[in-house]
């Protein structure tokens, strides 16, 4: 009975001024090697060993080893080298009048240290199975402190490595790499990652990847499954916290999701959906989440800022190809000449229609927000660029940003996107009901535009302090003057434009259901230029209009 309230009573003050140790060495901020070298000794007295060794490991997640002076080298091979995959109870050497304990240091079924204590004298078994106990205790008290520094340093090496792996230029490779970092280091059976950005112009715009075991899968940029893209197309309710739709494409155990929120408004700009292979997640792989899901955040909101950036000038398509590319800036976007086709659009009569029809300033924002918007959803389907709104007028670009079409083919885009202003301004102003106020106040027949189509060699990229994608040349200037000389309704190209088609004015079907000959041709002034202009007019579907 003695012998047992003598070792509770040892229990108790190894538990009492371990804690205290542990904790001014917390206090100090001591690293593990210095923390260990304080403490280790304040066990050693306290359970009577004269000698010790521990194998643990330190804030870099590097194994590291420490012995007192007098741990004889050939007890050393007692004490495991490699450390183990599952923890053990201490084990007893008897060794020459003196016994070694060694047990693991280990936390929720992970060994993260060995240690290993040498007591001296001719010890009774019963006294073997209590310095055995003491040891074990003292095992038990040191884990938690090991395992803080551990789970710390675990913690802070996958946010290293995904903040590294996530500045990859292209957003998918870093997110692959740093996804698969994840899954093998918290044993992640399957992982779904589905981002986008809800702040676009042309709306919502949402993507997913999954992977098996760290591998990426299928995607939805190019390798979709009909069951991802399913649950995809209903974007509202897959941004939504309680929805668990891509949840429910995993089958098992311990799936979990984890938000991902714009840190501005906390709108929701994306998931990560998880299956953990042992069907649970512990405190540490939940917070090892969390943190990794705040870096996904961080460079998403980087990534679709870049994305929105872009999108003012390229279509989805383009965008999605220049993000695709670590140097696109320097090979597609930085200032360079090339051959280009311009397309200058304009609203007909629009000083009039804001003094006659329009009856305050928020009808003219509405009819501008919504003409611009549908013109460069037209631009973006005939593989256009937008450069610039001027007042009412919209400039665009054939070539740009990878110049890889033939001049004839942005020859019959800017034709085919010119045809379809035309047609869609009319049909805007028929929805908006303004044909009938328009012809009310005699301004014209319907809502309508003025056009001119233009080419030649144009400085195009980034340029001036707001870094805005545009184009310098002459030709830009003539495709101006052009579309100023034109009248509602009217496409009028160069005849330098037409010499990009094999049959020059012969006439072009550009497009299914389309058809255009060429009037002409005439003349028109350039201001500062000595020769004319030389023109032709677009006659769509073979319906001729007489020259005015």
């Amino acid at each position: 009975m003695n012998s047992d309230i003598k070792v509770l009573q040892t229990k108790q003050r190894l538990s009492e001024e371990l804690d205290n140790a542990i904790e001014l060495c917390l206090l100090e901020k001591l690293p593990i090697r210095k923390a260990l070298a304080r403490v280790v000794p304040v066990i050693c007295r306290i359970i009577g060993a004269h000698e010790m060794m521990i194998r643990t490991i330190d804030e870099n997640l590097k194994q590291i080893s420490m012995k007192s002076k007098g741990f004889k080298k050939d007890w050393t091979h007692l004490v495991p080298r490699e450390l183990p995959e599952l923890e053990f109870k201490p084990r007893t050497f008897p060794l020459d009048e003196e016994l070694l304990v060694v047990a693991s240091l280990d936390v929720v079924d992970r060994v993260i240290g060995i240690c290993a204590f040498a007591f001296k004298g001719d010890l009774s078994q019963e006294d073997k199975s209590i310095k055995a106990d003491l040891v074990d205790t003292a095992a038990e008290l040191l884990d938690n402190y090991l395992e803080g520094i551990a789970s710390n340093a675990r913690k802070q090496s996958i946010t290293m490595y995904s903040t590294e792996a996530l500045r990859d230029r292209i957003f998918e490779n870093g997110a692959d790499k740093a996804v698969k970092h994840l899954c093998e280091e918290l044993n992640l059976e399957e992982f779904i990652l589905v981002y986008g950005d809800t702040d676009t112009a042309t709306g919502e715009d949402l993507r997913y990847r999954y992977y098996s075991r760290g591998e990426m899968i299928h995607n939805s940029i190019d390798s979709p499954t009909e069951e991802y893209l399913a649950v995809l197309s209903d974007k509202d309710k897959v941004l939504n916290t309680e929805d668990r739709s891509f949840s429910k494409l995993l089958s098992g155990e311990g799936i979990q999701e984890k938000a991902l929120q714009n840190g501005l408004n906390q709108s929701l700009i994306g998931k990560l959906i998880v299956k953990p292979q042992d069907g649970g997640l512990n405190p540490e792989s939940r917070d090892i989440i969390r943190i990794f899901a705040e870096c996904l955040c961080q460079r998403l909101f980087d990534y679709n800022r870049e994305r929105r950036y872009l999108a003012k000038c390229f279509c989805a398509r383009d965008v999605q190809r220049l993000l695709s590319e670590p140097d696109f800036y320097d090979k597609y976007l930085s200032p360079r000449e090339e051959d280009i086709v311009i397309l200058y659009t304009d609203i007909s009569s629009f000083t009039a229609i804001c003094e006659k029809v329009l009856h305050n300033a928020s009808e003219i924002g509405e009819l501008i927000n919504r003409w611009s918007r549908m013109i460069l959803e037209i631009l973006y389907r005939h593989d256009g660029v937008f450069d610039k709104m001027v007042g009412d007028c919209v400039i665009g670009l054939f070539g740009p940003p990878f110049f890889e079409s033939t001049m004839e083919q942005r020859t019959e885009n800017a034709i085919a996107a010119s045809a379809e202003i035309v047609r869609e301004t009319i049909a805007l102003g028929k929805e908006m009901g303004l044909e009938e106020r328009i012809i009310e106040a005699e301004v014209l027949e319907n809502l309508n535009t003025s056009n001119g189509i233009h080419c030649g060699p144009t400085s195009v990229g980034f340029f001036g302090p707001n870094e805005d994608y545009t184009g310098f040349s002459s030709a830009m200037n003539h495709s101006a003057r052009l579309q100023g000389h034109a009248s509602a309704g009217e496409v009028l190209v160069t005849s330098a434009l037409l010499e990009n088609l094999p049959g020059g004015p012969l006439g072009i079907a550009p497009q299914e259901g389309l058809t255009v000959d060429f009037t002409g041709p005439w003349d028109i002034a350039v201001k500062n230029v000595s020769h004319p202009l030389e023109y032709y007019r677009c006659i769509f579907n073979h319906q001729y209009t007489e020259e005015s």
